[in-house]
């Protein structure tokens, strides 16, 4: 089989530099580190709308997300088939609705994109807070790529492509979640993929598993990769 294209991509208010823990533990080549620009001088490549495109169009990617991220990457076009994809404290929908009451009420993330344009360090903080990451200056803060990925978090829902990247084959996609996850619960972590795709619970694990838990998320890689191949 063809060698698999790696693609990192971190979830909201995080930047690229979290997959650093991760990649240390495997063995690959050069991946491709999103970066969605939340920040300023972050670390990875800056997301313009080019980055996808130097990946070659039917060559098959090992698509790894970090919470939204993985529904961002889902949500940007057909992957080739033979993709295999990591959702590492994600989920296929985010914002609660008529047919997902397991998600975040839409009234939070109203209350959020408000309080970016007010103060962004503050909501980007708070947040970052609950999850155990260290503050970031305010300054650095990219307000208008944050509100797109509050937009992508209310709006997104990437189910049906989850549903047909694992039609012919459940075992291509994996969910690695955190017991303990204060940002996706384990309800919402349950109800959020296809009965059939398999979930690996670190049960003591919160919302930012790439570093509290790089070796648990770089062996279901490996894993992965190895039933790929």
């Amino acid at each position: 089989m063809t060698a698999l294209q790696p693609v990192f991509v971190h979830g909201w208010a995080c930047g690229p530099q979290i997959w650093q823990p991760v990649l240390a533990h495997l063995n690959l080549p050069p991946a491709h580190l999103i970066d969605l620009g939340y920040f300023a001088k972050s670390a990875g490549e800056r997301d313009d709308g080019q980055i996808l495109t130097a990946l070659e169009a039917d060559r098959p990617i090992l698509g790894v997300g970090h919470s939204m991220g993985l529904m961002w990457l889902l949500s940007q076009r057909d992957w080739p088939p033979g993709s295999r994809f990591v959702g590492i404290n994600a989920f296929g929908r985010f914002a609660s609705g008529a047919d997902f009451p397991q998600g975040v009420g839409p009234r939070v993330l109203a209350r959020m994109q408000a309080g970016l344009a007010r103060d962004a360090g503050t909501v980007v903080n708070s947040f970052r807070a609950r999850c155990g990451m260290a503050a970031v200056e305010s300054s650095t803060c990219h307000v208008s790529a944050l509100q797109a990925g509050l937009s992508l978090l209310a709006k997104g829902d990437v189910r049906a492509q989850i549903e047909r990247v694992v039609a012919h084959d459940a075992s291509c996609m994996v969910a690695l979640a955190g017991g303990e996850d204060p940002i996706v619960s384990a309800s919402m972590t349950k109800a959020a993929f296809p009965q059939d795709i398999k979930i690996e619970w670190q049960e003591k694990g919160v919302h930012m598993l790439p570093l509290t838990h790089p070796e648990f998320c770089a062996a279901h890689i490996q894993k992965l990769m190895k039933d790929a191949g």
